[in-house]
């Protein structure tokens, strides 16, 4: 079996794809500059918490989803891996918003610096962390289609504490042979 056919290796890599978005989340992503008249000419930066706000709780959905996949049946196995796919491509547009039109990110950011609400004109400089956060979530998007694609055997229960030289038989099989389960045999005499 191939390194990344197993299920630890994928979740092992979902978690350092979001390990990743949440350390990028804490750099400066966003900086420019702002000709305002209360702010004066001064320079405004944003880091990837205040830029894309969501991130670390999508980051941390992802991780969450990835490990609940695991431990879950097969139907809410696809259920939790339907949810964290969504969560890693809503992570994937929110900081996509940010690389498209960073003025539009800064600006609110400025003026809520300003003591104003709304937004102030800005002229904005992307820096290679967001590029990383998305390399990250395509990190996590990819080892979960991985998981997908992993067939969960059903190992049952260890055959470890079963009386010896005795088949194990479930309580089940013994009432559909017409056994009792419950019965010990004959009452002790007194």
């Amino acid at each position: 079996m191939s390194l990344l056919r197993r299920r630890g290796v994928l979740i092992l890599l979902v978690v350092l794809g979001a390990l990743v978005v949440v350390v990028t989340a804490s750099r400066t992503w966003l900086t420019g500059s702002v000709d305002d008249v209360v702010l004066g000419r001064s320079s405004v930066s944003a880091t990837g918490a205040e830029a894309a706000g969501g991130v670390v709780a999508l980051a941390l959905v992802v991780v969450a989803g990835a490990v609940a996949s695991a431990a879950a049946g097969p139907r809410l196995r696809v259920v939790a891996l339907v949810l964290t796919g969504l969560a890693t491509l809503a992570g994937i547009a929110s900081v996509a918003r940010v690389l498209l039109d960073p003025e539009s990110v800064l600006g609110p950011i400025a003026a809520a610096a300003a003591g104003r609400t709304g937004s102030i004109e800005t002229s904005s400089v992307v820096s290679a962390w967001p590029w990383v956060a998305v390399a990250g979530f395509v990190l996590a998007a990819v080892a979960l289609a991985g998981l997908a694609t992993v067939r969960r055997a059903a190992r049952g229960l260890s055959s470890r504490y079963d009386a010896p030289g005795r088949p194990p038989r479930s309580d089940w099989d013994q009432l559909s042979a017409g056994e009792d389960p419950t019965d010990v045999g004959p009452a002790p005499r007194t």
